[in-house]
């Protein structure tokens, strides 16, 4: 409901002094927020006569000692504001967002016509005479909505590629040993001498790696005996990969002799990682930057991590992992205590090596 004001006799008289001292009734509206039609009605009832333009109020002015001020001199209105560019953009920039004119005309304290001029300014509508602000008004909140429609849409069809996205990239992932050869890259270290163009190359396709991928999947422990061409570590340093992006807030340790070894494993997950499709790395964000992280880490956003870790066998006893890979298990001297430690706590082991006497000999064998 629209509140009426009611205006006394001084103020209006100190408001024809306003329009007689700057001698438009147009500034004057904008200053004090009155229709101008009421503004002339106050000025021919002070005056006695009707509104005819700046040299009649001139004199007008000097005739009844005007100049608009009052007896302290000073006008009672509200000074006419003056707003910066950079204010008027944004307010535009309000209204292009989705945001109606009358809303923000409301909260800012402006007058709703000043905003949709500013918002004709900005795109460069031709000015329109008095008689056509109405039909002017009507066609910018038509344009507003078909905007506000065609918004609608683009969010949909928006909508509708990340959910595409999100299929393929849950194709990419289904199956471990897809995403090593399909979707991701190896280094390869003797890129040179085979005489490639780069050092990455799609993972190896061997007839062994189907069975060991679904054996991974369905055993919680397996025991694995490799030679060195067969490359063993490296197809279960993928799968472990592959669970640990995939799999939110797990830890999976990968355990060998030496420190640097451990690490060189860590690297290689970090290279599958790097490598692969950019949606799946959209899709499964590293913690921070590959390049922040320590050598012998690799962690994602969603509380994943690898770490590799030296040989020893109460190595384990500071993490709570999830998985372990234990290679090289021939040649740890600990390499019995280290797996004693991480069957109580893991879901998923895998220990390989190549031949050598002792623990790992003797637990094959039997």
């Amino acid at each position: 409901m629209r509140v009426l004001r009611k205006f006394s006799e001084e103020y209006k008289l100190e408001v024809v002094r306003e329009i007689e001292r700057c001698g438009s009734v147009t500034a004057v509206e904008r200053a004090i927020g009155i229709q101008r039609s009421l503004l002339y009605r106050w000025y021919k009832k002070v005056r006695g006569r009707e509104w005819v333009g700046e040299q009649k109020v001139g004199a007008a002015g000097q005739e009844n000692g005007g100049g608009g001020e009052g007896p302290a001199g000073k006008s009672v209105l509200r000074p006419w504001k003056r707003f910066s560019d950079e204010f008027k953009a944004a307010v535009v920039r309000e209204v292009e967002g989705g945001k109606s004119v009358p809303e923000i005309a409301r909260t800012l304290g402006l007058d709703k016509a000043t905003v949709y001029n500013w918002y004709k300014a900005s795109s460069g509508q031709a000015k329109r005479g008095p008689q056509a602000e109405t039909e002017t008004l009507e066609e910018l909140q038509v344009k507003l909505r078909e905007r506000e429609i065609r918004k609608g849409r683009e969010d949909e069809q928006r909508l509708a590629e990340e959910r595409a996205e999100a299929a393929r990239v849950l194709e990419m992932i289904a199956d471990p040993l897809e995403w090593l050869q399909r979707h991701t890259e190896t280094r390869d270290s003797h890129w040179r001498e085979a005489r490639a163009l780069s050092p990455y190359r799609p993972f190896p396709e061997k007839p062994y790696f189907r069975p060991l991928a679904e054996a991974f999947q369905a055993e919680p422990v397996l025991f694995v005996e490799k030679s060195r061409d067969m490359m063993m570590s490296w197809l279960f340093v993928g799968l472990f990969t592959h669970a640990a992006m995939t799999i939110e807030g797990i830890e999976v340790l990968f355990q060998s002799q030496k420190e640097e070894k451990a690490f060189e494993l860590v690297k290689y997950a970090k290279t599958l990682y790097e490598r692969q499709k950019p949606e799946v790395r959209k899709a499964y964000p590293p913690a921070r930057s590959l390049r922040q992280m320590a050598d012998g880490e690799l962690e994602f956003a969603h509380g994943s991590r690898i770490v590799g870790i030296p040989g020893g066998g109460d190595q384990i006893r500071s993490y709570h992992p999830w998985g372990l890979f234990m290679d090289e298990a021939a040649f740890m001297p600990e390499a019995g205590e280290a797996y004693d430690h991480a069957v109580p706590v893991c879901q998923k082991i895998v220990v390989i090596s190549s031949a050598g006497p002792g623990w790992f000999a003797d637990f094959v064998n039997s």
